[in-house]
């Protein structure tokens, strides 16, 4: 009889982390693809409220079989474990791709305007401006791509990445910050005050990944500018009759 209850409980046990996976998996994946500043709330958010509803679901299934309180609450901590593991397992795994969507941003802000039409570069258009914005958008996904954050605990590596590696040259000067800075902040392979176990993308990696995103999206950058002076060349060999 108790190996068919232990059977039973396993099955059950199974049950509910199949919905949380289901629950999960590509929620946050979509999240992490839209990668914002309320990327990591909004998955603390979901993991809560998915977490909760299993929870009590597993328990109400449990009362049916007349556990003591301690097998009891070790089936509901290893629910709540198992559905941190899928929103940390998904993160690992989108991290893995994160090159490709930084390239797929940059090409989506680059190459279509603000009504998402694609863009007819006839030399009206501020490149730099772009290029910088699209920039910005690529690097803000891989600060939310480089830890786990399900403790709602504040970090710098935001702030960190942006200060290694964004446009911070000097309007006056001509002068970057970078060019006067006594250290490289992403010469590391551990973020400050971020445990190595919710890391997922260390600085130096970062570092890396930003030197090839930028080699792999030039290019781009390159055509446009052409394509402008293909338009200009010819606005200027137009006939006026």
């Amino acid at each position: 009889i108790s190996s068919v209850r232990a059977e039973k409980l396993s099955e059950l046990s199974a049950q509910y982390e199949g919905r949380l996976n289901k629950a999960l998996a590509e929620p946050v994946e979509a999240l992490l693809d839209a990668a914002g500043d309320d990327t990591w709330p909004a998955i603390r958010k979901l993991l809560q409220k998915e977490t909760r509803a299993a929870v009590s679901g597993l328990s109400s299934a449990l009362s049916a079989y007349e556990l003591d309180q301690e097998t009891v609450d070790k089936m509901l901590l290893k629910l709540e474990n198992y559905a941190k593991s899928v929103v940390e397992s998904k993160a690992k795994e989108e991290a893995g791709r994160v090159l490709i969507r930084m390239k797929d941003r940059f090409s989506t802000l680059f190459s279509r305007d603000a009504d998402s039409m694609p863009r007819v570069w006839t030399g009206k258009e501020d490149i730099r401006s772009i290029t910088k914005t699209a920039r910005s958008a690529s690097m803000k996904l891989l600060s939310v791509m480089a830890a786990v954050r399900l403790d709602d605990e504040s970090d710098n590596i935001e702030k960190t990445i942006s200060r290694a590696l964004g446009d911070n040259t000097n309007a006056n000067s001509g002068v970057t910050d970078r060019s006067i800075q006594s250290f490289d902040p992403l010469a590391s392979s551990s973020w400050d005050e971020v445990p190595i176990e919710r890391t997922l993308i260390t600085p130096v990696q970062c570092k890396s990944l930003w030197r090839q995103f930028k080699a792999e999206t030039e290019y781009t950058v390159t055509q446009a500018i052409a394509a402008q002076a293909t338009f200009s060349n010819c606005s200027l060999l137009t006939p006026v009759f």
